[in-house]
């Protein structure tokens, strides 16, 4: 990978592009070939099918799930035995409730006994996780995975007028321009996945220019990122200036925080849509036209746990997996349940918001948790982007990237935001930075609680 990467790095730009070109036909092949469109098909027809109808599609898929584990996979056998269950009678995500949760420890304790190692090689694809903490997973699985999880993806981009031909301007995190690059251009083109992807590393004050000037030149009708990348770039429309427009706008890998949305709003005049999914398949949840975000129940058996503050945890059942099956799996997320029945018509649980990741929430100095810190940006017209650190129990530091203007009334308005909610219980201090770590895959936390403070460089 090493090798291959140095390679790339050395190409001209065309010739990059056309790379990247060769592995989207072969990612393309992988993800969007086969049964893709017969899932598909099947994934639209049920979009508005009945709730018997999506529940017994789902009890189908999860008892299939579990008798392949019971047959093929040792620590599954011995524990339903162990537990009383039985996978012949199970119909739904509460008659999981009797195994214990599944972490990513859970898979790194017992792995040899997890994996069906009777697989067909050719069917079997090894994912990568980057964990928000650094602490990622590796696991193998299937193309009929990896095709259905699509097939539900492009199920919720269709709500939107979207489909597989349709270009898009994509903000992610790999690195598709060597990071040495002095000059645009500042993005690749994969003609095949039709997709211009743009590079978050080289986004900044000298080159956002060239960002906006090369999406207002291309018209592309779908922009797809991280929520964080793109409101990066919506900080460098000037408060009177109209940047370029898309059609759609679509996000995901990120909680979207409310200053986040108000930015792209305001900077490209689009209302951005919000997804989320993850690379285990556990769960996944799809924003409907009326801005709610519904489980999708037919593609996954969510299960949502009772938090404090009325926040629900996340627990999830992939149900297409067969290699390495997420069974009650902890994907560390919080959302909150919209307490009546959205007005869209769609079938399943809808949420009212994704509060983040469990890790997301800053420990006050009487123990409490709290989440939704996104609130505290709000008025916050001067901040082009911001990360809470926490060392210890009731004290914490906000890291600030400025926007031109920032000023001690805008301190002010901050530490005044965090002593109405949190009083004495929270000391905070605020620290102005040029820039924000990402993670290994480029997506930025909002809450940091594993860096001490001294990791912090403040901005001179």
């Amino acid at each position: 990978m090493v090798v291959r990467q140095r390679l790339y790095s050395w190409l001209p730009p065309a010739a990059q592009s056309a790379a990247i070109s060769i592995e989207g036909w072969q990612l393309r092949r992988e993800r969007l070939g086969g049964d893709f469109a017969a899932r598909l098909a099947e994934y639209l027809r049920r979009e508005r099918a009945s709730e018997d109808e999506w529940r017994e599609v789902r009890a189908r898929r999860l008892r299939r799930l579990l008798e392949h584990a019971a047959r093929h996979l040792p620590y599954w056998r011995d524990l339903f035995r162990r537990t009383g269950l039985d996978p012949a009678r199970v119909v739904g995500p509460d008659d999981l409730r009797v195994l214990p949760v599944m972490t990513k420890d859970t898979i790194r304790a017992n792995r040899a006994g997890m994996i069906w190692h009777g697989a067909p090689a050719r069917l079997v694809r090894t994912v990568h996780t980057s964990g928000t903490t650094g602490a990622g997973l590796v696991f193998p699985t299937t193309l009929d995975a990896i095709r259905d999880q699509y097939a539900v993806w492009w199920r919720y981009r269709s709500r939107f007028g979207l489909d597989p031909k349709t270009w898009a301007a994509t903000f992610g995190g790999r690195t598709v321009v060597p990071k040495a690059a002095a000059r645009p251009p500042f993005w690749r083109v994969n003609r095949v996945g039709r997709q211009v992807l743009y590079s978050q590393y080289h986004l900044g004050p000298a080159t956002a220019s060239a960002y906006l000037a090369d999406l207002a030149r291309r018209d592309l009708p779908w922009w797809h990122g991280y929520p964080s990348i793109l409101a990066l770039l919506a900080s460098f429309v000037g408060p009177d200036a109209r940047g370029p427009r898309a059609r759609v706008i679509t996000l995901g890998a990120e909680n979207l925080l409310s200053v986040q949305r108000r930015a792209i709003q305001r900077a490209f005049g689009v209302d951005p849509i919000q997804h989320y999914g993850m690379a285990e398949g556990a769960a996944n949840a799809s924003q409907c036209p009326a801005g709610r975000m519904h489980v999708d129940e037919d593609y996954a058996a969510v299960e949502l746990e009772s938090e404090c503050d009325g926040r629900v945890r996340i627990l999830g059942t992939c149900l297409e997996n067969l290699v390495l099956p997420f069974i009650r799996y902890d994907t560390g997320d919080l959302a909150r349940v919209l307490p009546t029945p959205c007005e869209c018509g769609l079938p399943g649980r809808a949420l009212e918001a994704i509060d983040g990741r469990q890790e997301d929430l800053v420990i006050l100095a009487d123990g409490s948790r709290v989440g939704r810190l996104d609130h505290l940006f709000k008025d916050m017209e001067n901040v082009a982007e911001a990360q809470i650190r926490q060392p210890e129990p009731g004290r914490c530091t906000i890291a600030i990237v400025p926007r031109e203007g920032w000023g001690p009334a805008d301190e002010a308005l901050l530490l005044g935001e965090c002593a109405e909610r949190f009083g004495a219980r929270l000391e905070v201090r605020i620290v102005l930075v040029d820039q924000l770590p990402r993670t290994g895959a480029g997506k930025l936390r909002l809450v940091v609680s594993d860096l001490s403070e001294g990791r912090l460089e403040p901005k001179a």
